[in-house]
This record gives C-alpha cells, structure tokens and sequence, in this order.
C-alpha cells in the first residue's frame, strides 16, 4: 500500500481518537482522566503501521508534525485548545507536557525502527507505553497502599508490581518467556518507579527499547 494512503490512514486514526475523547469529556460521558487515558491508549497503536512502511522517514516526519501540534496546544490556540482543555492536567500550565513527551517517544521510536530496521522493538515499547503504564497508574490509584518510602512521588508497591507483570506478559508474547524477560522487564519497572509522573512517557520506551536490543 502506498505510504501517503497509510499515512493519511493513520492520521485519520489520531484525529479520530482525540475527537472522540474530546466530545465524551464535553458531553461530561467521561472524566478528564479517562479522556487523557483513551489517547494514551489508541493513539501509540499507530506505531503498527511502520510494519506496511515503505519509505519510513516519511513517518517520522508525519510524526514530528503531530508532536509539534500537540506542543502548541495551549489554552488559547484556535481548535488546539479544547484538545487542553480536554486532557490536560492542572500542572501543565503552558502546554501538555505529558502528551508531548508521549509523542516525542512515538517519534524516537520510528526513528529507531529506521536505524535498526526493526519493528518489534518499536511495538514492544509501545505497548509498554500503552498498556503497562496505564495499568500500573489505575492499580495504584485504587488498590496501591503500600508507597516506596525512600521516594517522594505517587508510586505504589501494587501498581509497581502491576507493571512488572505487564511488562513480563507483553516481553514474553514477542521474545518468549524467560529470565531475560523476567530481568528486562524488572529494570522497565523500576525506570518506572524513579521516573517522575510525566517523564515516565519518555523514559520507559527509551529504556524498554535500549533494553531489548539484546535480544
């Protein structure tokens, strides 16, 4: 398939999560949280289409757009802003911080698959992103009690263990399971705990990649 129809496939995508999360959170059908929740989950799904790519710089550049749109997201930008408003978290007073690392990471990613011409590690930290990390903030918020003492964050021994085991499924379901899993999956999670709340989107498909090359 020809990479422009992909790529106009995948922007449409985008578009559509963030619209409907958008209009859910303004109809009051769903909570901020649950909006942000919605576009971190289904928009790092389009990293699948590096698998039909022909010309991947061709990505990375529609990547790069994205990123760029997201950072100019502010309270007053025309149309931009009710994406802001939408997902936007009362300590990103400026811009969406969080989002913007979140697709800084997508486009890393694709640049990454371009160097070692390899897409199941851009998959596999994807879905960390996606899935491993969510989980683990959701188990913390409602079952985490026991916090690391030694640390000054939001970081629960449950929603810990909740990534741990996330990462140890998701590892295993591309490379088998085994202690190297075991072991990569261990250090993603503790990258997780040291991690600050919004640069964990950034650090945890940074360290899952970097981690997974010795496969």
């Amino acid at each position: 398939m020809n990479d422009w129809i992909i790529i106009s496939i995948v922007a449409l995508y985008v578009l559509l999560v963030c619209t409907v999360s958008v209009i859910l959170y303004k109809k009051n059908k769903i909570t901020k949280r649950t909006a942000r929740m919605l576009v971190h989950l289904f928009s790092g799904l389009s990293i699948i289409s590096l698998f039909f790519a022909g010309n991947k710089w061709i990505y990375f550049m529609a990547s790069a757009l994205i990123t760029l749109i997201v950072f100019l997201s502010r309270k007053s930008t025309p149309l931009l802003k009710h994406l802001f408003h939408s997902i936007g978290e009362e300590q990103e007073l400026i811009y969406l911080q969080g989002p913007f690392l979140y697709c800084i990471s997508i486009t890393y990613l694709i640049v990454f698959s371009i160097i070692t011409d390899n897409n199941i590690i851009p998959l596999v930290s994807t879905l960390i992103l996606v899935l491993s990390d969510p989980l683990a903030a959701f188990i913390g918020r409602r079952y985490g009690k026991s916090k690391f003492l030694i640390l000054d964050n939001n970081r629960t021994i449950e929603g810990s263990l909740a990534m741990l085991v996330s990462n140890i499924i998701i590892i295993s379901l591309f490379y088998g399971l085994g202690m190297k899993a075991i072991a990569i999956s261990f250090i993603i999670s503790i990258v997780e705990i040291i991690s600050p709340s919004k640069v964990d989107d950034f650090t945890l498909p940074l360290s899952a990649s970097i981690l997974l090359i010795s496969y």
